[in-house]
Order: C-alpha cells, then sequence, then structure tokens
C-alpha cells in the first residue's frame, strides 16, 4: 500500500490547498441551507462533518435510510446522486458497508451531494412508469441492452464531438427520459429473496460480459473505462443486499437502480456491438496463471486502483452459479475478462503497446497540468466510450484478424 501511495503521490494535491475541504461552519440541519449545497463542491466539508455528526447520533442504517431511502423529495435526490460520476458515491458507500466503516458512509454521502444529478432524468421516471405500468414484463438485463443497440435513436445518439462525459453532455441531451424508460423499465426485481438473488447474478453477470465483449473489430482487445464501472460496482452488491436492517423492498430498489444506470452507461458509450466470441475464444498471454496469480499482477500493476479493484470485482463471480442457460458465454469465461484486462493493460505499458503519437502525450499533460500523466496512462491502457470509432484510435491492429460474431 505504501508503495502504491508513493507511486500515485505525485497528482495528489494537499487539502489545504482546496476550499471544498474547510468546513465553514453550515447549518445543515436547516433543510433550505442543506438543499441549497446540493451540486455544490463548496459544501463537501460541510456535508462530511454533518454526515458524520449524524451518524455518529444515529448510526449509520438510520442514516442511510433517512437520507437515501426514505422516499421523501430530499432522499429521492440524493438516491439519484449516488449512481451519479460513473457511479463513485455508491462505490464508495460500497465500500464503506462490506468492510463496515462509519466515516466513508460519510465521506460516500458527502460526495453524492454535491455531484450533478443526471441519473434523476430517468431513475425516478422509470419508477413511477413502473408503478403505473403494472403489465411491464421484466426481461434480463442482457436482452434490455440489445434493445438499447437496436434503437437507431439511442444508439447513434452519442457522438465523438461531445464533450468528454458523453453520457450527461451527449446521450441525455439528445435522448429524453420518454425515450429511455420504456427500455429500463424493463429490468425489474421482486422484494423476495430468491427474486433479489436472481436480479443479483443476472446484473453480475452481464455487466461483466459486456465490458468483455466490447471490443473493436481488427484491434487488439481492451477494456472500456466507462464500462468497468458497473463491473467494480458489482461487487459490492452482495454484501449490500445482506445488510440485515435494509428492507427486501429497499434493496430491490437499490438492485434496480444499479442495473438501469448500466444500461445508461452503455447507452451513453454508443451502445457498442458485443462479441462473445472475443471472450470464449481468447488466448492469454499467461494462460497457466490461476486467480492467485491475476491478483498478485494486478496489486503491482502500476495505476491509481482501477485494475485491482477489476480483477477483484470478476474474481466475485466465482461466488455466483453458472450463467444462464441461454447467456452468450459461461462461468468460467469470466476469468478469460480478467486475463484479457491484465493482459491489454500490461500490453499499453510495452513499446507498441498504444498509438499514441508524442505530440499529443505532451499536450495533453500541459493541458491537464497535475496529473497529467496519470490521464495520459489511462488514455493508453483503457479505451473510453468503445461504441464510438475514435476511442480506438490508439488502440494498436491485431497481429492476426479472426472472423467475429455477435
Amino acid at each position: 500500500m505504501q508503495d502504491m501511495w508513493e507511486f500515485n503521490k505525485s497528482y495528489q494535491a494537499p487539502i489545504e490547498q482546496h476550499p471544498a475541504e474547510v468546513s465553514r461552519g453550515l447549518d445543515l440541519k436547516d433543510p433550505v441551507l442543506f438543499d441549497k449545497c446540493l451540486g455544490d463542491d463548496d459544501c463537501y466539508a460541510d456535508l462530511l462533518r454533518f454526515f458524520e455528526d449524524e451518524i455518529a447520533e444515529k448510526g449509520v442504517p438510520d442514516v442511510i435510510r433517512e437520507y437515501v431511502l426514505k422516499g421523501d423529495d430530499r432522499a429521492n435526490d440524493i438516491f439519484c446522486r449516488m449512481y451519479t460520476d460513473l457511479v463513485h458515491p455508491i462505490i464508495h458507500l460500497g465500500y464503506a458497508l462490506e468492510f463496515q466503516q462509519p466515516s466513508l458512509v460519510a465521506e460516500a454521502l458527502a460526495a453524492a451531494c454535491v455531484h450533478d444529478n443526471w441519473p434523476k432524468e430517468f431513475l425516478l421516471p422509470t419508477e413511477k412508469y413502473v408503478r403505473s405500468n403494472t403489465g411491464v414484463p421484466s426481461r434480463p438485463l442482457l436482452q434490455m441492452i440489445d434493445s438499447l443497440h437496436h434503437d437507431p435513436a439511442i444508439a447513434s445518439a452519442v457522438k465523438d464531438s461531445d464533450p468528454f462525459n458523453k453520457i450527461r453532455d451527449g446521450l441525455l441531451k439528445r435522448v429524453t427520459a420518454k425515450q429511455l424508460v420504456p427500455y429500463l423499465a424493463q429490468f425489474q426485481v421482486r422484494p423476495t429473496p430468491e427474486d433479489l438473488q436472481r436480479g443479483m447474478s443476472d446484473m453480475m453477470h452481464t455487466c461483466a460480459y459486456m465490458m468483455g465483449a466490447a471490443q473493436r473489430p481488427g484491434k487488439r482487445e481492451a477494456i472500456d473505462f466507462a464500462l468497468l464501472h458497473s463491473v467494480t460496482l458489482s461487487v459490492f452488491y452482495p454484501a449490500i443486499l445482506a445488510q440485515d436492517w435494509l428492507s427486501d423492498h429497499e434493496k430491490s430498489r437499490l438492485l434496480e437502480a444499479k442495473a438501469r444506470v448500466d444500461a445508461v452507461i452503455y447507452a451513453g458509450c454508443g451502445c457498442p456491438p458485443l462479441y462473445p466470441t472475443r471472450i470464449v475464444n481468447y488466448v492469454p498471454r499467461r494462460p497457466e496463471d490461476g486467480w492467485a496469480e491475476l491478483f498478485h499482477r494486478s496489486i503491482i500493476y502500476r495505476d491509481e486502483g482501477h485494475v485491482v479493484k477489476l480483477i477483484r470485482a470478476l474474481f466475485s463471480l466465482e461466488q455466483l452459479g453458472e450463467t444462464a442457460p441461454d447467456f452468450p458465454i459461461a462461468k468460467r469465461d469470466f476469468a478469460k475478462i480478467a486475463h484479457m484486462t491484465l493482459d491489454s493493460v500490461e500490453r499499453a505499458c510495452e513499446t507498441d503497446g498504444h498509438k499514441m503519437p508524442e505530440n499529443m502525450i505532451k499536450a495533453v499533460v500541459k493541458e491537464v497540468g497535475q496529473g497529467g500523466e496519470m490521464v495520459v496512462s489511462n488514455m493508453m491502457r483503457w479505451v473510453f466510450y468503445g461504441g464510438l470509432d475514435k476511442a480506438w484510435e490508439y488502440v494498436p491492429d491485431l497481429e492476426i484478424s479472426a472472423p467475429e460474431s455477435h
């Protein structure tokens, strides 16, 4: 841990340089003032202290229920914010619940509150749609994703020219909630232990498959940075659904929201075609490596932590049963996705591992400033919004092309 901290500290900024890290003593028990802080980075330190005090007084379950799951306007707003910023707030909450860290609960809630709230555009309308249309059938997540892929208005909504956050500033600028909701409503989970397990397995299998199969014909394997966050959040759902203080209704709501956001992230990546043969036929560079060796490679890999989190998330699928009979890959194939992940990010560090020109590297470092080298490294090791042609611009061609089908 110390070694990785030393590797990453160059782009970390001292706390005292950030006004948002210094509490201004705001009285956030005042609901009007609390609401004004939503979406405001400068309120982070005050929100963090507020949630720390609330947890000390009431405990984690009551705070999460009051501020995330209660169902009133404020809780619904924060519930949706938990899934913003490539789902980072609820990833942090997942760590907090799995490892029983109340301080991380406060951090996750504060972080959610200061982010923008694009998930609210479709999550709450989808819940309302399901309540008003009780006959909507539930379908597997992969079928819903396939429907998005075959809707021309949705599949073509994101453009190479869109700003970097292509989900918020591309997809959701051109596709309305009215267009998305009938699709998103198709993933439903009944509030029973049996259906919660079914829905969780469906979601976890589908997210990992979606990420691994989103390849580009003629290009070396690469993992989509946006899609990988759906997988690194999945790992926490067994722990989230194991919380005995959550009702089955609350668990089903958290699970449905997760899958619906996964689908929107997929659409925000340009609805990339999925190629199961790229997984099933993948030949690892080190086929003798088992999970222990894969974990070791991920732990010593020089990045800011995404690789080891992703390998852990893929390993978590071992606790689930076999995939559904009509699923494109078998349970054993998820280990191949782990191999593909490590092979691709390790290869990106080699001499011929990327095609990013030197002048582009220098320009990015100059533009970003502190942390520029980290940004460049991520641009080399991942693709971003892989349904778009430009995403694959710096990925080398496959040495030998094989027929692919999807």
